[in-house]
């Protein structure tokens, strides 16, 4: 950093020495209350965040953290007036506040970014910056309504940009070196200085450990991914090293791009942000944090993951219209055949396949990312043939006008084959009480 005039060091220091924010207007007292904002927790597929109160349409927000007692919640997010804030909301009263821009700083730089709380919530940990990508991690002590003492970290911690500070429960700091583009961690001496060392995963950034560090969520890009980026996560070994980062999958990863992953402090709930607005803004996202061990490795976990990704590129395929994905994965003989829900005739035979891609390629149809829910995933004691179901939303637009096969069953086999596993069969259903409703409101609407 470049010296500071001693003019310019006491202003600092008295911009440091306490910066208080005064507490956000509550929201009405019959409004949220309990854990999260009031909301009801998600299952095993990723749900907006408290829509319209954090997770806002045409803002930029994601780093979210939830303090141990609960009682606070803090997102980064990019305000009206382009400035990028920690925004903070507070259960007061059993009322939660709407979330306001805090001031952890005091001033000293122009933007805040990313804050995370201490073990026992006593301190937060923050990337504040001015121009460019000259990050330091900072920390600052809560203290009620008061934010005092902030201050960069000592030690090797500051010798190169860094942000997303993120901590294990015994207060190990967790965060990406910006110049070297990969994870780190550092842990404060008797000396207050922290001692930094490169995280031994193979690729990633945006890491938030577990809290007893049994692994590491992390994002990233990788050629079997869903994506532009993907939350992976990375577990210990037992002998100080990491396996290989292993994509969470469907339910959590979509054709968007996922990143900055967090976790609850009492490791049961995942927060991550999802660029699928307009302009690639994102929003946060959270799913039940059993979504980590389910993707943790067993002895048939390559093909698992291998035939996740088929069934979400069987769908998928059409928002880039890459045909040749598609002809990979379907088995190229007399042996498939497929259902739809639109008509009584089934598709026999790849050859009969193959007549769809006049539509789908055709420039009017235009396919949105799927939205698979409850998928799961059985193989036969074999190992050669596995079955699939999901509850699909597969969405489209056809000359402008919009079409969808919501809410839709889906069931698949595949067989695994000399080339790699292929689609045999699928089955997409409507409920037949969903038909009748729509029926009836169809009748409804003729009438009027």
């Amino acid at each position: 950093m470049p010296s500071l005039r001693l003019s310019a060091r006491l202003a600092v220091i008295a911009l440091l020495a306490c910066a208080i924010v005064p507490p956000a207007p509550v929201l009405a007292a019959e409004g949220p209350a309990g854990p999260y904002l009031g909301q009801t927790p998600p299952g095993m597929t990723a749900e907006v965040f408290a829509p319209g109160v954090v997770s806002v349409t045409g803002r930029y927000e994601y780093g979210l953290a939830v303090s141990p007692d609960g009682g606070r919640i803090l997102f980064t997010a990019q305000t009206a007036d382009d400035a990028v804030r920690v925004m903070q909301a507070r259960l007061v009263d059993g009322a939660w506040t709407g979330p306001a821009p805090l001031s952890l700083a005091g001033g000293a730089r122009k933007d805040e970014m990313e804050a995370f709380f201490s073990p026992d919530g006593r301190r937060v940990y923050f990337a504040p910056y001015d121009e460019g990508m000259d990050v330091r991690i900072w920390s600052v002590e809560v203290d009620g309504d008061a934010w005092r003492d902030p201050a960069p970290l000592a030690g090797s911690i500051a010798d190169q940009p860094a942000f997303y500070p993120t901590c294990a429960a015994d207060g190990t700091l967790y965060y990406t070196d910006i110049a070297e583009r990969r994870p780190y961690r550092a842990r404060r001496g008797d000396d207050g200085d922290w001692a930094a060392e490169p995280l031994a995963v193979d690729y990633g950034g945006h890491c938030f450990p577990a809290p007893d560090q049994s692994f590491v969520l992390l994002d990233a890009r990788d050629e079997d991914g869903f994506g532009k980026g993907d939350i992976h996560v990375a577990f210990a070994d037992g002998a100080g090293g990491w396996s290989r980062p292993v994509n969470l999958g469907i339910g959590v990863n979509t054709a968007y791009s996922e990143s900055c992953p967090s976790l609850s402090a009492d490791g049961e709930i995942l927060f991550f942000s999802r660029y699928d607005e307009e302009d690639e803004r994102s929003q946060i996202y959270w799913v039940d944090a059993a979504v980590v061990e389910r993707a943790r490795p067993a002895p048939d976990a390559d093909d698992r993951a291998v035939i996740a990704r088929i069934v979400y590129d069987s769908l998928a395929w059409a928002v880039a219209k890459d045909r040749a994905r598609l002809e990979g994965i379907i088995a190229h003989d007399d042996d498939y055949f497929a259902f739809h829900p639109d008509g009584l005739e089934a598709v026999h035979g790849y050859e009969a396949f193959q007549a769809g891609f006049a539509l789908w390629l055709d420039p009017r149809f235009k396919a949105f990312p799927p939205d698979i829910r409850d998928y799961r995933c059985h193989l036969s004691r074999s190992g050669d043939v596995a079955w699939f179901s999901a509850i699909v939303d597969d969405c489209y637009t056809w000359d402008g006008q919009p079409g969808c096969w919501k809410d839709t069953r889906w069931t698949g086999v595949l067989e695994k084959r000399d080339a790699g596993w292929a689609i045999m069969q699928m089955h997409f259903s409507f409920a037949a009480d969903r038909v009748a409703a729509e029926a009836l409101a169809a009748e409804a609407r003729a009438a009027e």
